[in-house]
């Protein structure tokens, strides 16, 4: 078992209030202490064999930019203390990027911190679901964000969530993800999970709408001198080209992901089971850093119930699923959300971002083929 993404909740805070989060307590300020941050990093780079010559830390969870540039000067320096084999750390921030500034932009490049940036598209999408806590939209203050980035040569990626208001204006979606230029742009069809309990996508006609869009930023995207980089589009043409499954799954595989709240609790798989409940398994924490070495973890008998159902969920997806080899049995927190529990197989998120994906590509490259041999 080897931990390639380890995420870190510095603070659950978010000064903004998107409508689909699924974070149950992003209006509370817990922030995670200078102490809990020794325990974490002594026990990754020390007590644990779970890294081996690089891993990723995303500070993620809420939102990160909250805590200040001196916090996160000294979580790194934390991080390197107990860093004594030399791992290779990248360190990377998703943001909704209306706290960056200048100063912000000098750490970020001092420190060769990774920027991710949320933003759902133009004005009129992106105000449409991602407001601050007095209702009002923050397009505005996210493009000064992005200005001051370009402006201090910083590359960042984008995640954008689709909604079923979303899909209807795919040109000018793209149009505008053409002039901000991100390094890739990530979609997240909106999904069910935690405090969001429904999606605008989970329909018949939404997901037909979904398939539609994505082909038309595809086509968008071939007609263009300089494409953009799309990871659904992109990940799935690997894998069709490769013909066989990745060696490794994170989110179903136990240990690939490390999750540690700012109290210094403990989960793995899917990052989206960090600080939520779950009727059926209450909360997923199985420890804490204080007191539960990480090899621990998988002795504790919460642990062996969610493995337990999460590997039964593959194994039944293996089995009934011409599309496994694209997706490797799903991400098991759209499981337990979508249909309640870990040991089931298919969702309307892995419709989304797998079948209709896959079958959109296909048939587009079939007939792309096609037509040119005759």
């Amino acid at each position: 078992m080897q931990t390639r993404l380890v995420v870190i909740q510095p603070t659950s805070l978010c000064n903004i209030n998107c409508r689909y989060c699924y974070l149950p307590q992003r209006n509370l300020n817990n922030r995670i202490s200078d102490a809990t941050l020794e325990q974490i990093f002594k026990a990754l780079f020390v007590s644990s064999s779970f890294l081996d010559g690089r891993v990723t830390c995303v500070w993620h969870a809420g939102e990160p930019l909250v805590l200040s540039t001196a916090f996160y000067r000294r979580a790194f320096a934390i991080q390197q203390k107990w860093n004594s084999a030399g791992i290779a750390i990248i360190n990377s921030f998703q943001t909704n990027a209306t706290l960056i500034t200048q100063e912000w932009c000098d750490f970020i490049l001092e420190q060769h911190v990774r920027i991710g940036v949320s933003i759902d598209g133009p004005q009129f999408l992106h105000n449409a679901q991602r407001v601050d806590w007095a209702n009002h939209g923050t397009f505005e203050r996210v493009m000064r964000g992005i200005q001051l980035l370009k402006a201090n040569n910083i590359p960042f990626s984008v995640i954008s969530v689709v909604t079923g208001e979303t899909v209807l204006y795919p040109d000018e979606f793209w149009h505008f993800f053409m002039e901000v230029r991100p390094t890739r742009l990530g979609l997240n069809p909106e999904e069910v999970e935690g405090c969001n309990t429904q999606s605008s996508l989970h329909t018949p006609a939404g997901m037909q709408r979904y398939q539609q869009f994505l082909k038309h930023l595809l086509v968008l995207n071939e007609q263009s001198d300089n494409p953009l980089p799309i990871r659904e589009i992109d990940t799935i043409l690997r894998r069709i080209k490769a013909g066989r499954l990745a060696p490794q799954v994170e989110t179903n595989t136990a240990a690939a992901i490390l999750n540690f709240d700012t109290k210094g609790n403990i989960s793995t798989f899917s990052p989206e089971l960090l600080s939520v409940t779950h009727p059926t398994y209450g909360s997923f924490t199985l420890g804490n850093v204080f007191d539960t070495p990480l090899e621990q973890i998988f002795t504790h008998e919460k642990f062996i119930k969610m493995n337990t159902d999460i590997q039964k969920g593959i194994e039944r997806c293996r089995e009934s699923c011409e599309y496994f080899l694209l997706c490797g049995g799903g991400a098991p927190s759209n499981k337990l959300y979508e249909n309640g529990t870990f040991d089931s197989t298919e969702t309307n998120a892995c419709r989304l971002r797998i079948k209709l994906t896959s079958d959109m590509l296909l048939d587009y490259l079939e007939q792309k083929y096609y037509l040119s041999a005759s």
